[in-house]
């Protein structure tokens, strides 16, 4: 068995990590802190002030009107069933962490119990996060109330709660063997967390607990392998415009920072999810060394289930596609990159095919030293820009014309747009005046940031956008097939920017975009090569599925529920099979 070695100090580091966290959430609490709250959707201001204590009576207000939830119209004009389940969600950290303690007035707990006893509080919407905020709203309200009668449901508090937590169990063991189907989504993760972290602090069941604790610590493993100093690399399940332009803007960014804390403090943009901040979950030592201490490039694999869903309501299950989503991500101490290097198809006939590559983001490069230095190629969609299931920056559905390979410091993609599609064009994501130099010829356009130096090929030629809210941040391509490539390198490879670009420009490029296929001989990497149905690295073909997880921290066969996390001579054995950690 090998260990990757960490820093001489990341167990020190870790020390003080731990020790700081208070402050970190100290912090990241004192900014949520409102007096106003008339714009508090679903409760989270008034969660934020009863944890200091202050404007109780107000807090109450607003935590009994989000408890109407179905009395008044939404603040924003939108179907109340929508988002019901992030109402649900809110309420049940209230109610079991304030009613306890007393700054729950009895209106409030009265509304809340009305709340989840006499409507169905199941979102329209049927994508993995809001199934698991349901899920687990109904088990807490069913264990708050096993006697009383759910009329939305015809079923009395116990009989939820068995039905609830099995289904829960299974679902966390699930995603342990097969991965997230909105994978890595620095928009829906805390979703996700927070319900983790509901049933960790709350679920009188021990071994949904353990599941729960174990859970979270996978997923903040895994960003902490994709995340270069709070920057959520590579490709990712489900985000939104804003968050693909600029990390700041994600909801994982305060909590990378609450855990682990990163250098941009002061960019944070997004509120920290109240649950962490709230919760008694705290990652364990080894995550905290890892995360502190990687200072050597690695390769960090995955494999993740496609996402199966019904675009039909009400809700019903559909059976598990065998496909899988397969995710590289390259890590350095300067940059970090990765895309989708292979996504199936769904079968034939399939009712979730629909929701193939929904708010996708299949590759990008990431700088550390901006939350805006992101390079990403996309297809713009027609259905307008955020929150559309195919935008302007974000997703692919209902076209998947996009194909990407990465290895190492390379990003392959190619692009075949079809006829019925609106838009017969592709974009670049280039934040240019955030680069210390560019250079353009033919082709190729080059860019420096300190040390670090970058080369994007684009087959079809280019023009910068140089009006509007794009302005030389958005590079266009025009054509229904294109070809980008982007190699990156530092000054610990070339002696200069100069012969960085000398050589990438003796790299030979093959190009046929009819048969869709494309090879580049990297002076660094090799011989790569890619089509629609393979990938292959110098003549040898890439094999996928990957495993669940492979990489130098963490270790899990495909579909095994067993994950192994090992650093400086460190095992810690994750089985989802036996809820049981066992350290080594």
């Amino acid at each position: 068995m090998e260990f990757i070695t960490l820093s001489d100090d990341a167990e020190s580091l870790a020390c003080k990590a731990i020790d700081s966290l208070e402050e970190r959430s100290s912090y990241l609490l004192d900014k949520q802190i409102q007096k106003d709250m008339s714009k508090d959707l679903y409760g989270g201001m008034a969660i934020a002030n009863l944890s200091k204590g202050i404007y109780v009576e107000a807090c109450n207000q607003r935590l009994l009107r989000t408890a109407e939830w179905f009395v008044h119209p939404h603040l924003y004009g939108r179907d109340p069933q929508g988002e019901s389940d992030f109402a649900a969600i809110k309420l049940i950290r209230a109610l079991y962490q304030f009613e306890p303690i007393g700054l729950l007035q009895e209106a409030t707990s009265s509304s809340i119990r009305n709340f989840y006893l006499n409507h169905d509080f199941e979102s329209k919407y049927k994508s993995e996060n809001h199934m698991l905020l349901f899920h687990t709203s109904r088990y807490l309200a069913a264990q708050k109330y096993p006697e009383e009668c759910f009329k939305a449901y015809g079923k009395k508090g116990e009989e939820l709660l068995e039905a609830e937590g099995k289904l829960l169990r299974e679902y966390l063991i699930f995603r342990a063997k097969r991965g997230w189907a909105e994978f890595d989504s620095s928009s829906y993760m805390p979703e996700v967390v927070e319900c983790l972290l509901c049933l960790y602090d709350f679920a009188y069941d021990s071994d949904l607990v353990k599941l729960a604790e174990m859970m979270l610590d996978l997923l903040m493993m895994d960003m902490v392998c994709d995340s270069l100093d709070g920057l959520y690399g590579g490709a990712h399940g489900r985000i939104y415009a804003p968050v693909a332009l600029d990390h700041a803007r994600s909801g994982t960014f305060p909590l990378y920072y609450l855990y682990f804390g990163h250098s941009y403090r002061e960019e944070i943009q997004g509120s920290c999810l109240l649950a962490a901040i709230c919760s008694r979950y705290r990652p364990p030592q080894q995550i905290y060394e890892i995360a502190l201490g990687r200072t050597q490039p690695y390769v960090h694999q995955e494999s993740k289930h496609l996402h199966c869903i019904t675009c039909e309501t009400p809700h019903k299950r559909l059976p598990q596609e065998e496909g899988s989503i397969n995710k590289y991500t390259y890590y350095t101490p300067r940059y970090i990159m990765g895309a989708v290097n292979f996504q199936d198809s769904y079968r034939l006939g399939s009712e979730a095919g629909w929701y193939a590559h929904h708010q996708q983001h299949q590759w990008d490069l990431s700088l550390a030293e901006d939350t805006t230095l992101k390079i990403f190629s996309h297809h713009p969609g027609h259905n307008g820009t955020e929150g559309s299931e195919h935008g302007y920056w974000t997703g692919d559905l209902g076209c998947g014309c996009g194909h990407f390979f990465g290895e190492k410091n390379v990003v392959m993609s190619m692009y075949q747009i079809p006829h019925g599609q609106a838009l017969h064009w592709i974009h670049l994501h280039v934040p240019r005046d955030t680069f210390d130099e560019v250079k353009e010829e033919g082709n190729y356009l080059f860019l420096r940031k300190s040390g670090v130096y970058i080369s994007l090929f684009i087959h079809n030629g280019y023009d910068w956008t140089e009006e509007g809210e794009y302005a030389r941040k958005e590079v266009k391509i025009h054509g229904r097939c294109n070809a980008v490539i982007c190699e990156v390198g530092d000054d610990m490879s070339f002696p200069d920017f100069e012969t960085f670009r000398r050589t990438i420009l003796q790299n030979r490029i093959v190009f046929d975009p009819v048969n869709m296929q494309l090879s580049y001989c990297s002076s660094s990497v090799g011989e790569l090569s890619m089509d629609k149905s393979k990938r292959s690295v110098n003549g040898e073909t890439v094999i996928f599925p990957y495993p669940t997880y492979n990489g130098p921290y963490m270790v899990s066969a495909f579909n095994s529920g067993i994950i192994e996390l090992r650093s400086n001579e460190k095992k810690a054995t994750y089985d989802f099979n036996q809820m049981t950690v066992r350290q080594e």
